[in-house]
């Protein structure tokens, strides 16, 4: 992995050199490019002549196409004029002054970006630059070899990165919480020691010393008794039966500090989650997000992002662009993403994939509003992109407005720009993901308890009923035999009086 990277620029007619160090310290071979791919590149700082000194004699007006995009530029038009603010609006201020031009500000048709076609034709702004429509283009703009091609990056302005924005959940009450203060393998342990306990008790009652002379039945009877009354300490309840014998109380005692043990830890937690509600969190990674297959998916359109997914043949993004064949997604103008935010994915069941400063401003305002937090920020971080200006090619302006651009980098002033646009955004990124309520609970968070209560009443009412028609049955059949046995006896007494008649 590069830790380090040293950059050694030789001007010599059209070559330059670059070696990296890398961290075991090896010295990589030389990557040998020409003046133009470093150009491409944005390396174009290299010129013969001062970038500080390359400005327009007079004053000239340049074609800027710009387009909106919170945190980066808000566009707006008053009177058929185009008019902009923000953080790139003080940056080409700064280079009209320092370069000597004026600018007339155009915005694409379609209000994208700029990706090609099917046919290899170049939309949104990329597209007007391409054209010669365009001198420069604000954006700002996502770096990517297909970009590279057709028109001129500036130096970095940024690196930001795509992240996934959803709903907040609500902290609800969960009717079957009362299962969470232990986890699945501990309950399935605690029933599995029961269940040896048990098997215990029932091999020494009918294998133990001093209870061979026992009847089955009693054996029976006294094994039932002491397995409900371990059933009764897991519940909590007292022992009806106490054991006489020394290993059956030796095994009872174990069971019994077991018990006491998990149990004191079941209650103690109990008490804290019914106290304290969790927020759910269903979507934390793109890989989330695919397989929750309710949640629709919003994406910019015509960006650097939509145009790699659409040449994606593995991976999470190639999941996704099959996701977008079955009309999962939908693709939306920059201008159209706040209105998104604040009315699809606030109140329904839709993810916003942008750049982490897009949702940083749309939670920030959120909360200047509503003094709310209904977004979350997912964790995950992918498809980072580096974020330039562009021109273009072969624009001779380049080399001083990079050197103007990586001045203003240097100095922190756009992060200082942006952050004025973000006034509230940490209000929301460690929001917490639990709350403490001070309020008495109502059926929406018991119902599960009273669910077992009743399923517990049915299962007695049911075993109690299949008693009463058992002793029916049983009581029927002896009816039975008794009637037949008087009846065997009424036969036999007259047949012996008939043959005492005989006799006489």
């Amino acid at each position: 992995r590069l830790m380090l990277s040293l950059t050694i620029c030789v001007k010599a007619e059209e070559v330059c050199v670059l070696s990296f160090v890398y961290e075991d310290m090896t010295l990589l071979p030389a990557v040998w490019l020409t003046e133009n791919n470093l150009n491409s590149l944005g390396y174009n700082n290299f010129s013969k002549e001062d970038p500080r000194k390359i400005r327009f004699q007079e004053r000239t007006t340049l074609r800027v196409a710009v387009e909106h995009w919170e945190p980066h530029i808000r566009v707006e038009k008053v009177d058929d004029q185009i008019h902009i603010y923000g953080p790139m609006a003080n940056l080409l201020r700064a280079l009209g002054d320092a370069l000597n031009f004026n600018y007339t500000l155009v915005r694409p048709p379609d209000g994208a970006w700029g990706a090609p076609d099917s046919n290899g034709v170049w939309n949104g702004m990329i597209g007007m630059v391409k054209r010669n429509e365009a001198d420069l283009a604000m954006g700002p703009f996502g770096i990517t070899e297909a970009r590279a091609k057709v028109v001129e990056f500036s130096q970095p302005i940024l690196i930001d990165y795509f992240r996934i924005l959803v709903k907040r959940g609500s902290a609800k009450p969960n009717p079957w919480g009362f299962f969470n203060p232990l986890g699945p393998l501990v309950w399935v342990g605690l029933l599995l020691s029961l269940l040896l306990v048990c098997v215990g008790l029932w091999l020494f009652v009918f294998f133990g010393p001093g209870m061979r002379e026992w009847s089955i039945s009693s054996k029976i009877t006294y094994a039932f008794k002491q397995t409900w009354d371990q059933f009764a300490n897991l519940c909590q309840q007292t022992m009806v039966y106490s054991p006489d014998e020394m290993p059956l109380r030796m095994l009872v005692s174990v069971w019994l500090m077991t018990v006491l043990v998990i149990m004191r830890s079941y209650s103690g937690a109990l008490t804290s989650l019914l106290a304290v509600r969790q927020i759910p969190i269903k979507i934390n990674t793109l890989r989330d997000l695919i397989q929750a297959k309710e949640y629709g998916v919003i994406f910019e359109t015509s960006t650097a992002l939509t145009a790699y997914m659409g040449m994606a043949e593995s991976g999470v993004f190639a999941e996704m662009e099959k996701e977008n064949k079955k009309g999962r997604c939908q693709f939306l103008k920059a201008n159209e993403l706040f209105d998104a935010a604040f009315n699809l994915v606030r109140s329904q069941d839709y993810a916003l994939l942008v750049e982490e400063s897009t949702i940083r401003k749309i939670m920030s305002d959120d909360f200047s509003v509503t003094e709310r937090c209904d977004f979350y920020m997912a964790k995950q971080t992918y498809f980072p992109l580096i974020f330039c200006i562009i021109g273009r090619k072969g624009m001779s302006l380049m080399p001083s407005i990079n050197f103007r651009i990586q001045s203003l980098v240097e100095h922190n002033l756009y992060s200082e720009w942006i952050g004025k646009e973000l006034q509230n955004e940490t209000a929301c990124l460690r929001a917490p993901t639990s709350i403490t309520v001070n309020e008495p609970y109502n059926m929406t968070g018991l119902w599960g308890v009273f669910m077992v209560l009743f399923m517990g009443l049915f299962v007695s009412f049911v075993t109690f009923v299949g008693e009463l028609v058992v002793h029916f049955l049983h009581q029927r059949e002896t009816l039975t035999m008794i009637e037949e046995l008087q009846a065997n006896s009424n036969k036999i007494r007259h047949f012996h009086k008939t043959v005492l008649m005989k006799h006489r």
